[in-house]
This record gives C-alpha cells, sequence and structure tokens, in this order.
C-alpha cells in the first residue's frame, strides 16, 4: 500500500518545508495514511478499495515538445493514459511512469495527453497535506490550548492553535471530505401498541 501524498506534495500545495519539517513530514505521512485507512475500517470500509473503485475523472494536459525532451510530468498522477496527440497524430510510443509520460522518441510541437484520475485520490492527498501542516504549524513546546494571547507594554497578539491538543487526527471535515463520516439515525417510538398513544 502506497501513501497517499508526498513531501513533495505537501510542498507544491501548501509551502516549502524546511529541512527539519521534511523530516518531520517524512514520519508524518505513513502515520495519517494509515490513520485514514483505520477510520475507514471503524465504518466498514476499505479506503484503497474506495479509491480503487471511485469515479475516473479526465483532464488534458498540453505540453510544447522541442525534439530534444523525451518525457513530460502530467498535472495529476493518472489511473490509464487514454490518447496522446502530437502535430503528427495520435501515438502509441510511449511509457507511462508514476505521472510522467515517457516518449521513446522526443516529438516537436504541440502535445496533447489525454488521461483520467480518480478524484478521491486527489481529495485524499489534500488531506493528508491538511493534516501534516496543522501538525507542522502546532508548536510542539506549546501547552495544549484552544486560543493563545501575550503582551508586552502596548502591544498584545492573540490567536488560535490549529491542534491543540497536539493529536494526530482527523477533524471532522476531513472524513466528510474522504467519505467516511457516517451520519446516526435514531428512532423513538411514539407508539405503544398495548396502551395506545404515550
Amino acid at each position: 500500500m502506497s501513501d497517499y501524498a508526498t513531501i513533495q506534495d505537501v510542498q507544491n500545495l501548501k509551502r516549502q518545508l524546511t529541512a527539519s519539517e521534511q523530516t518531520r513530514a517524512s514520519a508524518l505521512i505513513p502515520i495519517i495514511c494509515d490513520l485514514i485507512r483505520y477510520e475507514a475500517k471503524k465504518v466498514g470500509k476499505d479506503f484503497d478499495k474506495m479509491i480503487y473503485m471511485s469515479e475516473l475523472c479526465p483532464v488534458v494536459d498540453e505540453f510544447t515538445g522541442n525534439g530534444t525532451t523525451m518525457s513530460f510530468t502530467l498535472s495529476r498522477k493518472p489511473a490509464n493514459v487514454v490518447s496522446v496527440r502530437t502535430s503528427e497524430g495520435f501515438i502509441d510510443a510511449y511509457t507511462v511512469s508514476g505521472d510522467r509520460v515517457i516518449f521513446d522518441t522526443a516529438p516537436e510541437g504541440e502535445i496533447l495527453i489525454l488521461s483520467e484520475y480518480r478524484a478521491l485520490a486527489e481529495v485524499a492527498k489534500a488531506v493528508v497535506c491538511d493534516v501534516v501542516m496543522r501538525e507542522l504549524n502546532t508548536p510542539a513546546t506549546q501547552l495544549p490550548a484552544t486560543s493563545f494571547s501575550e503582551g508586552a507594554g502596548s502591544v498584545s497578539q492573540s490567536f488560535s492553535l490549529p491542534n491543540a491538543s497536539g493529536a494526530i487526527k482527523l477533524w471532522n471535515s476531513d472524513k466528510k471530505a474522504l467519505g467516511l463520516l457516517r451520519q446516526q439515525i435514531g428512532t423513538i417510538s411514539l407508539w405503544n401498541e398495548r396502551k395506545g398513544a404515550r
């Protein structure tokens, strides 16, 4: 089972990380991915299977070949590449590795690559990046609090910590985005068969 996001994804979607933050993020990512799988199991779902079974969404990437560049990076990691068209027409002399399309012969001119990706995989990536940033933005030396304020003379500042408890956890908004927030339905019987209405 692979992780739903990488350190590069965190940097692409959020911000550049320092060397120490990258070390911490590399430890956090697999834990957060396992947490997603565990939360899915609690509601009777297999999250990796959910991704595999999720709907495919099409995307077209446009590039310009210069006759020397052999590979191009797609905007998303594809579930499959549907078609590749260059200025010479549709071709099939290429391979796909991760999010890169590698041509057997370097193309020239306009390149259109139609691929399909699983949207739920992108949602999982975004959630993992969100949780990583919550962890990185929570000061390790700060006492747990929902808000914090300090002042010096006439200057003061206050803020809320994004993850006050410091616990690695998914918020309800994360679970909802992932399709793991199960609604509970409760019923109250208002009728008693022996005595009629209560």
